[in-house]
């Protein structure tokens, strides 16, 4: 069996050999850390402007290389997306009936059945194989693992996704073959939704053109997966940007910063939280004094989709004007609203203008005051105080739900030290922004 080493140096000139390339001074590193990363090798520099990696887009894969070509199917594509070797596609129906999100994951474990016999062969065997799937994200965590996010949003948005998945498997199932049955499993769909959730990128950032093109579907409907352009790995101060060239069908992610020697090359997967990061990604930043990512997610709406993160507002661990909370300070409307009362300021925005609306209409009456009166106190005394209320028994309760499902014995993995840690922060961000609700005395009014 072909070495971590040796499987990623074949990577590397596959993609070489379809016209994409590696700067010359980076290298595919390998450790216990961080399994795989872009460093700058030894007497290297990576200068401002440098191209990191270009990938052609017919070494991509995604629910595009199912219809590419489709006899059956009628869409239109990018010329450069590959179509499957020797014809072997998926029935009309299934494509017409089933996401594209979801075809795409079926894509993966169709070409990672095929073996050596698949185009992205190269690319597959590189990825995180089916057998060590528990150790990935969240929602394949063993039970014994994911008991120890229990009482947390991360908790309740695994159960969902997991519910979410097998309902999307089982409605797939109904459109392919009987001799599909015993091949496509469920942990094999599981598997695939890890990897497209770890590594795919939005298409939207990659295909040019969109509009000329006759796809079935919203053009970020489904997600593309990039070999060896997923191998960088996340830092939000990363400074990086796209280029697609639409003559060559090349992507390419260049750096906007210098790099020397020994250095990891980061990418920028956006603003996200620990939560975010858990569940889509299997990790999560440490706090620190220059920077933390520990923001805890409320949701304002009844019929809010608990996996989705997106829809929520979030709670600080640090007032949201601190330097160091960079991701939540992007989640606000607008930069002055870090300027707002002390017991504000661990609040999103957002979430005190959903309550605001909430408190109003409930009363029979109009929302009216700009949300910059209402985060500096220019609202009356009683509602400010239903405000304030409202979010103290929020918090109460999502501490008290933790507090009520806190393991009764030591983490012995490190996935269980991973949701552990998790856990200690959520409790911290709820003690400190209740610590922040209590300063409504004189020093923190308007």
């Amino acid at each position: 069996m072909a070495s971590v080493v040796e499987r990623q140096q074949a990577l590397l000139q596959w993609v070489e050999a379809a016209g994409g390339r590696l700067h010359p001074s980076v290298e595919v590193y390998h450790d216990e850390v961080t399994k795989g990363s872009f460093r700058v090798k030894e007497g290297g520099v990576l200068g401002p402007d440098e191209d990191i990696v270009s990938l052609p887009l017919n070494c991509s894969l995604s629910f595009l290389n199912a219809v590419a070509g489709h006899p059956s199917f009628q869409s239109s594509t990018p010329s450069a997306i590959r179509a499957p070797r020797d014809g072997a596609y998926f029935p009309v129906e299934f494509l017409e009936n089933v996401p594209p999100h979801v075809v795409g994951r079926f894509f993966l474990v169709h070409e990672y059945l095929r073996r050596e016999s698949s185009h992205w062969w190269p690319y597959i065997r590189t990825l995180p194989q089916p057998e060590h799937m528990t150790a990935m994200l969240p929602i394949v965590w063993p039970k014994d693992v994911v008991e120890f996010l229990r009482g947390t949003n991360a908790f309740v948005a695994v159960e969902e996704i997991r519910s979410t998945l097998k309902k999307e498997y089982k409605q797939a199932m109904k459109f392919l073959p009987e001799r599909f049955q015993y091949e496509y499993t469920r942990p094999l769909y599981h598997w695939a939704y890890c990897i497209f959730t770890s590594r795919s990128f939005r298409p939207s950032l990659i295909l040019r053109d969109v509009e000329s093109l006759s796809l079935p579907c919203k053009v970020d409907d489904f997600a593309i997966l990039l070999p060896l352009f997923d191998i960088g790995n996340h830092s939000p101060h990363a400074n990086t940007t796209w280029v697609t060239d639409d003559g060559s069908h090349l992507c390419t992610l260049r750096s906007s910063e210098s790099y020397s020697a020994g250095q990891q090359v980061y990418n920028n997967y956006g603003m996200k939280t620990n939560a975010e990061l858990l569940l889509g990604y299997g990790f999560i930043f440490p706090e620190g004094a220059d920077f933390h990512n520990d923001y805890v997610h409320i949701k304002t709406k009844a019929n809010a989709t608990a996996g989705d993160l997106s829809t929520s507002h979030i709670v600080s661990l640090r007032p949201l004007s601190h330097p160091s909370s960079l991701v939540g300070r992007s989640r606000l409307l607008s930069p002055d609203h870090v300027s707002c009362l002390p017991f504000f300021s661990h609040f999103q925005d957002s979430l005190i203008a959903s309550l605001y609306e909430s408190i109003v209409r409930r009363r029979g009456e109009t929302p009216d005051v700009p949300l910059t009166n209402i985060l500096r106190g220019r609202i009356s005394r009683e509602l400010l105080e239903e405000i304030v209320d409202a979010l103290g028994t929020k918090l109460t309760l999502d501490l008290e739900e933790i507090e009520l499902h806190d393991p009764p014995y030591e983490a012995t993995n490190q996935n269980q030290e991973l949701a552990l840690l998790y856990r200690v922060q959520c409790k911290k961000v709820l003690d400190q922004a209740l610590s922040s609700l209590s300063n409504t005395g004189p020093g923190g009014e308007a």
